[in-house]
């Protein structure tokens, strides 16, 4: 994963708060190279460990030239203050359809990602209609920290905006233990 600064844009579509970027970060999953287009979130967490829900999940969705999808999903435990959150969320659009333009305001992409990039990795569907199917799903096994306030204040706009847990129905999970 390269990692840079970014302005970005944040829109409130209804589901969810979704930041987007012009010019991401890459992820490459082999030889195919995926830049982020945007990320959002989830609460409570879409994936779950030994059955845990967490109170939030991030999702940063990939795209290649060739379209295909790659997310790297992010879990939210509660626990301490996140500084790097602070820029975009003191300013998340509250009502739906609103857009914010983060005009002076860079996010380092990196600092929203836990130390370890110790990780799960499957083949599977969007969580969102129409669920499109054939992404590449990379779930950090390391969870990152918002405080309570950060929580409550998205869901305070967003909550209960998340998939069911579904069924791995014969799909291969690897671990990839890389930090």
């Amino acid at each position: 994963i390269a990692h840079h600064e970014h302005v970005a844009d944040g829109i409130n579509n209804g589901h969810t708060i979704q930041i987007n970027y012009d010019d991401g970060d890459t992820l490459s999953v082999g030889d195919t190279s995926f830049d982020l287009v945007q990320y959002h979130f989830h609460s409570p967490s879409e994936h779950t460990f030994s059955g845990r829900r967490y109170p939030m999940e991030m999702h940063m969705v990939h795209r290649a030239s060739s379209g295909a999808l790659a997310v790297v999903g992010v879990l939210v435990a509660e626990g301490r203050h996140h500084a790097a959150f602070d820029p975009v969320w003191t300013n998340l659009p509250r009502a739906k359809g609103v857009e914010t333009h983060y005009e002076h305001i860079t996010v380092d992409v990196d600092a929203l990602l836990p130390a370890s990039h110790a990780s799960y990795r499957y083949q599977g569907s969007l969580t969102t209609p129409p669920c499109t199917e054939g992404v590449e799903w990379i779930v950090l096994s390391t969870p990152i920290e918002l405080d309570r306030q950060q929580i409550d204040t998205f869901r305070a706009i967003i909550h209960d905006n998340s998939r069911p847990v579904q069924a791995l129905n014969g799909r291969m999970v690897l671990a990839d233990t890389v930090h």
